[in-house]
């Protein structure tokens, strides 16, 4: 008897481990602190006891470094679990990685992808105006330089000012490969010429803020929003 009632509980806390999701904002709230390894050492082990939960995908996802294989996760639950708290927050993530990235029109579709499966959802009010090339770089056939690609952008984020190019080099190969479409620029202050890396190109200041907040998070970097009205 005793037998039998302990299989009829194990199965019942193999059922409920599986059915039932995890309140995870308070983890959110911890990364957005920068407790990312206090976050990371708790997701290992609730993901023994919820071996299923969508809202520690939504996690593991927000403590992914790669943007590329973090947009994985976000598409699988935005696409494959509906009905989850956080899966219009997935759809949100994937439109501020391709914004930030500069694949504009991607971002443009998964916006609308968002407002169109989440008409309730806080994001779908959302209005962004996207950047468009104005000219083109074309070599012709007699050898002179291209054109200049011009974007009319208002803001982006300055990640980094280096004396040494390398340095800035490094800093700009780093948020490329992380999926970030990054700039590398020259600015002179002090009598002194600064090699300076900046990311993204956003026509509004709050998108702009919200991915400085991203990069604070996911890599524990500072950053500072700038006017980018300019040729780039």
């Amino acid at each position: 008897m005793r037998k039998t009632i302990l299989k009829i509980s194990l199965l019942l806390l193999i059922n409920f481990a599986f059915s039932q999701e995890v309140d995870i904002s308070g983890y959110l709230y911890l990364l957005r602190v920068g407790d990312i390894e206090g976050v990371k050492n708790s997701l290992d082990s609730l993901k023994k006891i919820y071996p299923a939960s969508v809202n520690l995908k939504y996690l593991e996802a927000s403590l992914i470094q790669d943007g590329e294989e973090a947009v994985k996760i976000y598409y699988d639950i935005a696409l494959n679990h509906p009905d989850n708290d956080y899966s219009d927050d997935a759809l949100f993530k994937i439109f501020q990685f391709y914004y930030a990235k500069g694949d504009y029109e991607q971002a443009k579709r998964e916006l609308e992808r968002l407002k169109a499966l989440y008409p309730s959802s806080p994001y779908a009010g959302l209005r962004v105006r996207f950047p468009e090339a104005e000219t083109i770089s074309i070599i012709d056939k007699s050898g002179r330089k291209p054109t200049e690609s011009k974007v009319d952008c208002n803001y982006s984020l300055q990640v980094g000012a280096f004396l040494d190019k390398k340095n800035a080099e490094m800093e700009k190969q780093f948020f490329e490969s992380k999926g970030y479409g990054v700039e590398l620029h020259t600015k002179f202050k002090d009598g002194k010429l600064f090699y300076v890396v900046w990311v993204g190109c956003f026509y509004d200041r709050n998108e702009a803020d919200m991915v400085r907040k991203e990069i604070k998070r996911r890599f524990g970097k500072e950053s500072f929003i700038i006017s980018s009205v300019e040729i780039r």
